[in-house]
């Protein structure tokens, strides 16, 4: 592979520099920054870095060792308000190639030990376990031994991870090890490996749980020890999470989310006092709402919306709470069972809300709130929206996946 000096223009969406390569097509290249020098191996349109031979003002050391091969996060390198910034204007390029302009506001920063959920990969070797992530676009795990973004009280727990899922792992497979750190403890769910059917087994696992800060644990779908309850809080309402159940990743992204929904629909006029909670999850929004409004909750997956009953009964001082479960993928709610709603939100998964939110479209809500972690799935449903006869009034960033290339948001639209 010959090598070659190449300037860097720009940052792509994915995080990588990109230059305009011999040919005068685009060359990416993985941890190089705008303005850099870089002597790189072309294959393919893509560069290896092989040195950065005139450094950017802009690039930092990394705040983890392991940043240059793990592919969890893509851009530790770069300068905290030039990071944001980029942020900002990829969520902006997303929305005009939809024809849509708006204010991004200011993105709403992360820190980092602020992740609570971590899904892992583990692998057993001749003497050891790996337990970790991929590297940049290869299925080589890479082993880690810290992780800044993640919660303290995970990363702590690495080795005693590893013992754990020993005795799961055959030198082929690889296994999903699912963390999510609760106020009860951590709640671990090791998924892709054989059922711990054998007592012998589930004795050695809960004598090697002994070394784990642990609340429950989870083995193929079967809940092996619960010491603990594994509850989480939505604004000071406790829930517990079903074994792998979606949360925001983060609390204290979550925590400011929902400060800013609350903010927004504190301006929403009630003459009917009812919100609507599409995809309501285990109820990080429908609770809080509830201080305030009669909600109903739609979601279709079962263990969540037990999760959300049961967080009902243990929450005082809410207005009714009503729960409707339903695929809203299959059977959105018609434009006609959407009337009689001083607001609706909306979290759809990363695909997006077509259907739902071509009937929201038709509807005559006065005020629609959207979150979502696809800035391309969420341009593509506000441009029906605003088609529809909507208008996107605010669109705020959160930087929940703190150096990657991933954002969440949430948008607000009033009807015209």
């Amino acid at each position: 592979m010959a090598e070659i000096n190449l300037q860097i223009e720009s940052l792509g969406a994915g995080g990588d520099g990109v230059a305009i390569g011999p040919e005068g097509m685009p060359v990416f290249v993985p941890l190089a920054l705008p303005g850099e020098s870089v002597a790189v191996a072309i294959t393919e349109g893509r560069g290896k870095l092989l040195r950065i031979v005139e450094p950017s003002s802009d690039r930092i050391k990394p705040v983890c060792t392991h940043f240059a091969q793990c592919g969890g996060c893509a851009l530790q390198h770069l300068r905290a308000p030039v990071y944001e910034s980029w942020k900002r204007e990829q969520l902006a390029l997303t929305l005009a190639a939809r024809g849509l302009e708006t204010k991004v506001q200011p993105l709403v920063a992360g820190t980092i030990g602020m992740r609570r959920r971590a899904v892992l990969s583990a692998t057993r070797t001749k003497k050891s376990v790996m337990i970790g992530y991929f590297k940049r676009g290869s299925h080589e795990l890479v082993d880690i031994h810290q992780c800044p973004v993640l919660s303290p009280d995970i990363v702590e727990a690495l080795p005693a991870l590893r013992k754990l899922v020993r005795p799961l792992l055959s030198r082929k497979n690889v296994a999903r090890v699912s963390v999510l750190s609760t106020q009860g403890g951590l709640d671990v769910v090791i998924d892709d490996v054989e059922p711990a059917t054998e007592a012998s087994m589930r004795i050695k696992l809960v004598e090697l749980s002994m070394g784990l800060a642990l609340a429950r644990l989870t083995v193929a779908g079967d809940m092996i020890i619960e010491k603990d309850r594994p509850f989480i809080s939505f604004d000071g309402l406790k829930a517990i999470s079903p074994p792998g159940g979606f949360l925001q990743a983060s609390q204290v992204i979550q925590d400011k989310m929902i400060a800013h929904i609350l903010k927004l629909v504190s301006a929403v006029k009630r003459p009917k006092g009812r919100a609507l909670d599409l995809y309501s999850g285990m109820g990080t929004f429908s609770l809080p709402l509830a201080r305030n409004f009669k909600v109903l909750a739609v979601e279709y997956d079962k263990p969540a919306l037990q999760a959300l009953q049961h967080a009902i009964g243990l929450s005082e001082g809410l207005k009714p709470v009503e729960i409707l479960e339903r695929d809203l993928a299959i059977m959105p709610l018609s434009a006609l069972e959407l009337r009689g709603y001083d607001v609706v939100l909306f979290d759809p998964p990363r695909s997006g809300a077509r259907s739902q939110v071509a009937e929201l479209a038709k509807s005559d809500i006065p005020h629609l709130i959207a979150i979502s972690c696809s800035p391309a799935s969420f341009a593509r449903d506000a441009r029906i929206l605003i088609d529809g006869g909507y208008e996107l009034k605010s669109l705020t960033p959160f930087d929940q996946f703190l150096y990657s290339t991933h954002v969440e948001l949430v948008g607000e639209f009033v009807k015209k």
